[in-house]
């Protein structure tokens, strides 16, 4: 299997599992004027609109705690954005997810991987071990970056109106570019960081031939793009919230997998 298809495969995969976590929370949030459409503007909100508001751009919540909501210019504190780690490293997605990429590595295993990585249960269970410490290793550089540059980890969209070529522009943009705490654009050094972090880990363990610098490279760079393949994903869920909300995702997929969230009442 190629590296596109590889990248074409993992952002279908990221789409969904973004569709499963952001089942009931709007694909645009107030106070984001950027994102809201100008016909959703009121023209006097009451004590109470304002109240729903505020519920609606309030962290989606779980046992592991929430995922990131779109971008809104009120700073998140460290406690915020260390539950957004644990669940991006911990939550059930994360384990289903390696699992995922494990299936598709044994599928389609390098010609020059050892037998014990590639057939057997054995074989499988060291392709999750590196998936997972692959995933793991990103999303704690990633939360380490952005703690001590404070980085903001939220999506940002593009702007109201903007085209299809713009908006992927933008969200691959984001991919180099994105928001500081108080939100001024800033170098996306937790992109690039968790990108190596991801591509480098495997120089621990990887089979002799698979853990050398020009694959870890590789690797990297491989992780950086399914960044941007990640955005652009986010970027367009306007287009398919609606899909999502008819296929009822939250009925179809284990309630362990689905973070509580809060809604509009």
């Amino acid at each position: 299997m190629n590296r596109f298809a590889k990248i074409a495969i993992t952002g279908t995969f990221a789409l969904w599992t973004t569709a499963a976590v952001f089942p009931q929370t709007p694909p645009c949030s107030p106070p984001d004027n950027d994102c809201k459409p100008a016909s959703a503007l009121p023209d006097a909100p009451s004590a109470t609109q304002q109240d729903q508001a505020s519920q609606a751009t309030a962290p989606p919540t779980g046992a592991l705690g929430a995922v990131p909501p779109v971008y809104t210019p009120t700073p998140l504190t460290l406690r915020t954005k260390w539950i957004f780690y644990t669940h991006a490293t911990f939550g059930p997605p994360s384990l289903v997810g390696a699992a995922f990429g494990a299936g598709i590595r044994m599928a389609n295993p390098p010609d020059q991987y050892p037998r014990e990585w590639k057939d057997g249960g054995e074989a499988f269970g060291r392709l999750y071990g590196d998936s997972y410490a692959t995933q793991a290793s990103k999303h704690t550089a990633e939360f380490v970056t952005q703690v001590l540059l404070h980085e903001d980890p939220r999506y940002r969209f593009a702007p109201q109106g903007s085209g299809p070529v713009r908006r992927i522009a933008h969200a691959v943009g984001f991919t180099f570019v994105d928001r500081t705490d108080s939100g001024r654009p800033t170098l996306a050094v937790s992109n690039f960081a968790s990108a190596a972090a991801g591509g480098f880990v495997g120089m621990a363990y990887l089979p002799d031939g698979y853990n050398d610098v020009t694959h870890a490279g590789q690797r990297a760079a491989l992780q950086f793009s399914m960044n941007a393949v990640s955005n652009i994903a986010r970027e367009f869920s306007p287009q398919w919230y609606p899909l999502v909300r008819k296929l009822r995702i939250p009925k179809i997929l284990p309630p362990w997998w689905v973070p509580e969230h809060r809604t509009k009442p």
